[in-house]
């Protein structure tokens, strides 16, 4: 082994270490980032619930109403969903709102289905008018993603995009829909979702990983030196 050879693998490992080193400092901003913004939705979604027709599109996360007739007609159904490791899909429907030409999306909720594609949009329907509550969220604006395909003479979509829904439905539409979590007014009806967790997600396991590659990167090269140093051969 010629001597720079060691150099380089020193020079080499804290290039590598300072790299780790950053991403986990990276990981770390990014789970105090979550955490306030789980802070901040949490505190929204203790507020007093509102009527969804005074929401806007800012408004996440914020407990809401509505009142009004489904357009069962024009339901939406997402595809590619899953529950504990059963395939299924998801039911969005219009509600249109009782003294208004504008309709609420509601996420309804979760049907098991084999291939997460196919529905009876038939089967799991509610009472056709009524209240439902739940947590307010954005309609997602992202018009790649909402992706509607047809398949047997059904559409189904990847998510939800505000331009392709007004574009879509005949009607004005919100821009917050509501993850229902009110109690279903007939049986069978679809399991209700969830909304969004306010959990610290990966990112302190993604540093603590980071730091370890680190650790073992500087650690590499301190003892490379210290070989070096003491004159014992260096292991190639």
């Amino acid at each position: 082994m010629t001597s720079r050879y060691p150099i380089a693998f020193i020079a080499f490992s804290l290039v590598a270490g300072a790299v780790c080193l950053r991403l986990g400092v990276w990981q770390l901003d990014r789970l105090a980032a979550r955490q306030a913004a789980s802070t901040t939705a949490q505190a929204q979604r203790n507020l007093p619930a509102v009527d969804a027709r005074t929401l806007h599109d800012s408004a996440g996360n914020r407990r809401s109403y509505a009142t009004g007739r489904y357009d069962f007609d024009r339901e939406i159904v997402l595809r590619g969903r899953g529950r504990d490791g059963v395939p299924g899909v998801e039911v969005v429907t219009p509600l249109l709102l009782t003294g208004s030409d504008t309709a609420v999306l509601v996420l309804r909720g979760y049907v098991p289905s084999a291939d997460a594609i196919s529905y009876d949009v038939t089967i799991h329907r509610e009472a056709d008018s009524g209240t439902v509550s739940g947590i307010a969220m954005a309609v997602p604006v992202d018009s790649a993603g909402a992706a509607p395909a047809e398949r047997g003479g059904a559409v189904t979509w990847r998510r939800l995009d505000l331009g392709t829904l007004r574009n879509h439905l005949p009607y004005p539409v919100a821009p917050v829909y509501i993850i229902a979590d009110s109690p279903a007014t007939t049986s069978p009806a679809p399991r209700r979702s969830s909304p969004p967790s306010l959990d610290d997600g990966p990112h302190l396991n993604y540093a603590i990983q980071w730091f370890a590659f680190a650790a073992i990167a500087f650690g590499g090269a301190a003892a490379l030196w210290w070989s070096r140093r003491r004159g014992a051969p260096a292991i190639p």
